[in-house]
């Protein structure tokens, strides 16, 4: 089950994601969220055929539902608001997810950590085919000659391109746009912030469940671990002029009411990442489209490369398989 906490006014609720379909959303045999009726869900046909132009909220910004469910749906889906959000890529996600049935709807999460889950065991299979994995060496200019990539100038060293080879560019589009000056590329972003709290184990203790989203507050998602718990807060431009100690103490104070209780803050770690992902616009979805005319054996891959689907990890393997195929 999925289990949320709406902080305006204390309400609890679950959705098991065994019995989340399309079809009994629209029959009315689950209903997930409080005072909604099986009428609401019906917002979901909304999606089936959408405008390519068209946002989120010009889709669905009058459902009854719209504040519980499609808004931070959308946000956490695409680190986007509903005001700026393509609605066509969230109707892909939901034709992909929702609309196939419940076993398509699992979240998944790292056993330990990202870095162990797939960037470590990338390395190593980098490594054990022959490719060497460089580190502090950023690329600073490329030279193009009759349409192709000649020359790479890295920090370290400079790096020809034979004619048969293939480069691949997988940086985000602010360094991509000072290496091909002459290229327009999405230039809007939206950040994410994290709030790492360790916890002892008794107070750990009294977070009932792994995952836990919060509606209609600062936090959207609760992540227990080991021994801290991990805040998500997506869509967090807002946030980027807060220190690190207003950010915790404000989120600190959403997981207080939460748990119904008042307790000093414990240590803490804040990341902002204010360039997490760009804004997830029609707009900028139709820069990427725009994108054409590359040098013949130049590749560009990455989340934000993909038209139709969020700048998720999924999307940067998805637009990696593509680059390379």
């Amino acid at each position: 089950n999925l289990n949320f906490f709406n902080l305006n006014n204390n309400s609890h609720w679950s959705i098991d994601l065994s019995k989340i379909s399309s079809l009994r959303l629209l029959l009315g045999k689950n209903k997930p969220i409080p005072n909604s009726s099986f009428i609401d869900y019906l917002s979901i046909l909304k999606f089936l055929f959408v405008n390519r132009h068209r946002t989120v909220s010009e889709i669905i910004g009058g459902s009854n539902i719209f504040s519980t469910l499609w808004d931070p749906l959308t946000i956490g889906v695409m680190n986007t608001s509903s005001n700026y959000a393509s609605a066509k890529v969230l109707s892909n996600v939901l034709k992909k997810t929702v609309l196939r049935g419940d076993k398509y709807c699992y979240i998944y999460q790292p056993k330990i950590n990202w870095n162990k889950t797939l960037i470590q065991p990338t390395i190593n299979f980098l490594n054990n085919h022959g490719c060497r994995v460089q580190y502090k060496s950023m690329l600073r200019k490329i030279d193009v000659l009759d349409n192709a990539v000649t020359r790479l100038y890295f920090t370290n060293q400079v790096v020809d391109v034979l004619k048969n080879e293939i480069v691949v560019l997988s940086i985000p589009p602010s360094n991509l746009q000072k290496l091909l000056p002459q290229y327009t590329f999405p230039s809007s972003y939206n950040s994410i912030v994290n709030v790492h709290y360790k916890l002892n184990r008794n107070l750990k203790k009294k977070f009932k469940h792994s995952i836990i989203g919060f509606i209609e507050s600062n936090t959207q998602w609760i992540f227990i671990k080991k021994n801290h718990i991990s805040i998500t807060i997506s869509n967090a431009n807002y946030l980027n002029s807060y220190n690190t100690e207003e950010i915790a103490t404000l989120v600190w104070k959403e997981v207080c009411k939460y748990l119904n209780l008042k307790i000093g803050i414990p240590d803490y770690q804040v990341v902002k990442e204010k360039k997490a992902t760009v804004v997830q616009s029609p707009k900028n979805f139709d820069i990427v489209e725009k994108i054409k005319n590359l040098p013949n054996n130049l590749r560009i891959s990455g989340d934000w490369t993909q038209s139709d689907l969020p700048c998720t990890i999924e999307g940067s393997i998805l637009s990696g398989r593509k680059a390379v195929t």
